[in-house]
């Protein structure tokens, strides 16, 4: 009984599949981020590239090969949440992608929540940002550290890079059985296999990184 469910489950996805097109198109939603306080991407297992523009909007461009669910825009008091539905037709063909554009001037915090889409973002400089995922390796670029930052995984990978020399920060990694690699001058510091504590700079921003099998690597 068992067997035959799972292969009518098959079934059903490989059906699904096959009733799209299988061509690439890019899905856009802008929505202002005046008097947002805080923005929510709800990701699931779809890969994420955040980037700052000098748009006066957030944008998600989301890149589909299907005609399935895009993306939900939804602006309530002070916080703007992105919500990626899921298609379980996706599972069994080429995931989407989202390509997020955080403006400038935008300097509260955002906040990304999912499972194993994988998470990077380049020249970030203006807010704080806290990533949540499980198997999705996640990977952050600072042109400069100007806000807190929080980053766990269980066995997803966590990368942190700096352009600048001595960031302003209090690290904190801590991992259960995944490798840690810090490549930065750390005053105050302590450590062991499992913890790094130490101070960059001033230490005027928090730096909190967690893994349960990830590596972490700080740069």
């Amino acid at each position: 009984m068992m067997k035959k469910f799972i292969f009518g489950v098959l079934v059903a996805l490989f059906s699904l599949a096959g009733c799209s097109t299988g061509e690439k198109d890019v899905l856009v939603n802008k929505e202002s981020v005046d008097d947002v306080n805080e923005i929510v991407v709800n990701f699931a297992s779809t890969d994420v590239d955040v980037q700052v523009s000098d748009t006066s909007e957030l944008e998600a461009h989301l890149t589909v090969y299907d005609d399935g669910p895009g993306v939900t825009l939804d602006k309530s008091s002070n916080r703007l949440t992105v919500d990626l539905d899921s298609s379980i037709a996706r599972l069994v063909k080429k995931k989407p992608t989202l390509e997020l554009m955080i403006p400038q001037d935008f300097n509260g915090k955002l906040i990304l929540d999912g499972s194993s889409g994988n998470i990077s973002g380049k020249d970030l400089n203006q807010t704080d940002i806290e990533v949540k995922a499980s198997s999705g390796n996640v990977k952050l670029h600072f042109a400069e550290l100007n806000g807190d930052v929080e980053v766990s995984t269980s066995s997803g990978k966590a990368t942190i890079e700096f352009d600048e020399e001595t960031p302003d920060l209090n690290l904190d990694v801590s991992t259960n059985s995944g490798s840690q690699s810090i490549n930065m001058s750390l005053d105050e510091s302590t450590k062991d296999k499992r913890k790094v504590k130490g101070t960059s700079g001033n230490g005027g921003n928090e730096m909190k990184i967690k893994t349960k099998s990830g590596s972490i690597k700080v740069n």
